[in-house]
């Protein structure tokens, strides 16, 4: 450092033997950070220290900071502030009049653009040369637009301080920098409306309204939906897929509420989606916004989806969709129609019997609109481990189970409402059971009323051998029914093929692996 820097009191400082020219889209930190690199200061911290600069308010975007920093490298104010970014505390941050968070950019980690710096900086000892570029602070601008490439973070740094000081790193990471290959990516139309709304300002469209740590976001998060489907996780994505992610999400939200609709409901016609759970069909893109950590700024974006899953869900009244609890109303929610073929087309008289299938007026038989593919297969699995003879309705006999008449005659019997208590399901269940041969049903002895209907004891437990109800499993595990529901559905554990109305049964095997996964 220079010996002719006296300490500066207040805010008049003397004029410096070397200065930096401000270059227009750079924050106040790089700047400050380049006048340290300048004169030989070894950190800003040091440079700051000697000449008694307020180092943290101006990392806090305080506005007498950057003020004294304009005075001090004899630069536009107006132009200063307009880049700069203030913390409003709480992992809150402003940029103009643009509110963003801490996902919205990079903070303790600095990215570059490899050939910037090979182009602008000779040597590691010129580090000044090279202004940092406000966009390449925000996190879902990942590449150059004037080289083509991907941007790099500079390894990370034990000490939040050594990692702000935008010199002193490219000074002491120039080596590696020079190192990196060159990952080429064209710059999207996403990151260029990005870029041109942190560098220019916002717009009037309801992409525009949003707030930018919203926009970037949504964008990404939509578009992972699109590109993975509704099974697709939030982690686990390199940067250049979140790119194409957000490039996607990009091209639907830039056409306003109706395209986002449309998109919406185009999810719920996917082939092998269950469009009847919103939270099932939108996946990724539904817990985001669900997600607690979000704030008010979200809401008019959460909005839009709220409006679209009220207009085409069916939705129990009181439950919360996206915070709001729902009136009630029911949707058609119609399903993408499809016809029955393979397995499923040979047993079609079966289905309509079971009440998944109906016959149309001219003779065809249709799924109902509830039954998707998943629950055909389910289906096809329970007919292969369980082929039912035929019988009377009341009185189907089970194969698998062994049970004969003259078998059932001297074993123990149990009621519709015992049997139904035993396997933790309603007794409508248990009468579905017996009509369709997974349980075994005879008419009763002489200890119940002519003419009523009891399940032989064998056939209970050789059916609890290989099925578990949600209200056994919710015993065991001594969790709510609810919750554990929802977590065997998003495990995709197969359930019977049922109608709606009925208790739900899982294959126990299906519950053993869920449940040694989870462990």
């Amino acid at each position: 450092m220079a010996k002719s820097l006296p300490a500066i009191p207040g805010t008049t400082f003397p004029k410096l033997p070397l200065t930096v020219r401000h270059d227009a889209f750079e924050p106040a930190s790089s700047l400050l950070s380049r006048l340290a690199a300048r004169n030989g200061a070894g950190s800003v911290q040091r440079f700051c220290g000697d000449i008694a600069f307020p180092i943290d308010p101006l990392f806090r975007g305080e506005k007498v900071a950057i003020e004294q920093l304009a005075q001090l490298a004899g630069c536009d104010l107006s132009a200063l502030e307009r880049v700069s970014i203030r913390h409003l505390g709480k992992g809150h941050f402003r940029l103009r009049d643009e509110f963003a968070s801490l996902q919205s950019f990079q903070r303790t980690r600095i990215r570059v653009c490899p050939e910037c710096i090979r182009s602008e900086m000779p040597s590691a000892a010129e580090p000044w040369r090279v202004p940092r570029r406000l966009q390449w602070k925000f996190s879902s601008i990942r590449s150059c637009p004037e080289h083509g490439c991907m941007l790099v973070s500079l390894p990370p740094e034990k000490f939040s301080k050594d990692a702000r000081d935008f010199s002193a790193q490219l000074r002491k990471h120039y080596g590696w920098i020079l190192d990196q290959p060159v990952i080429y990516a064209d710059h999207s139309p996403f990151e260029e409306y990005l870029t041109n709304r942190i560098l220019k300002g916002r717009g009037e469209r309801l992409l525009d309204r949003l707030e930018l740590n919203v926009v970037s976001r949504a964008c990404e998060v939509l578009g992972l939906r699109i590109a993975k489907g509704s099974d697709a996780s939030l982690a686990g994505h390199r940067e250049a897929d979140w790119m194409s992610f957000g490039a996607l999400g990009y091209e639907v939200l830039k056409g306003g509420p109706l395209a986002l609709s449309d998109c919406l409901a185009a999810m719920a016609r996917e082939d092998g989606v269950d469009g009847r759970f919103f939270g099932r069909v939108f996946g990724a893109w539904a817990t985001w916004l669900k997600s607690l950590s979000l704030g008010d700024e979200f809401e008019p974006l959460r909005d839009v989806v709220r409006r679209h899953i009220f207009d085409h869900f069916s939705v129990r009244r009181g439950v919360l969709v996206l915070g709001v609890p729902s009136e009630g109303m029911a949707s058609p929610n119609a399903q993408k129609p499809f016809s029955l073929k393979g397995f499923a087309k040979r047993n079609a008289e079966d289905l309509v019997r079971r009440g998944l299938a109906k016959r149309n007026a001219d003779g065809s038989i249709v799924p109902m609109g509830f039954v998707t593919q998943r629950m055909l297969a389910a289906y096809e699995r329970e007919r292969r481990f369980f082929p039912a003879r035929k019988g009377s309705r009341a009185k189907v006999v089970v194969e698998a189970h062994g049970a004969g008449a003259a078998e059932a005659a001297g074993e123990a019997h149990l009621s519709i409402s015992a049997a139904a208590q035993g396997l933790r399901v309603t007794a409508k269940t248990v009468v579905y059971l017996v009509e369709n041969g997974l349980l075994y049903g005879v008419d009763a002895p002489e200890l119940y009323r002519r003419g009523t209907t009891v399940v032989t004891a064998g056939s209970l437990a050789q059916f609890r051998g290989s099925f578990i109800s949600l209200g056994e499993l919710a015993d065991v595990a001594r969790r709510p029914q609810g919750a554990l529901s929802m977590r065997l559905r998003n495990a995709d554990v197969a359930l019977l093929a049922m109608p709606y109305g009925l208790s739900r049964i899982y294959w126990r095997e299906d519950v053993d692996t869920y449940v040694a996964a989870e462990q």
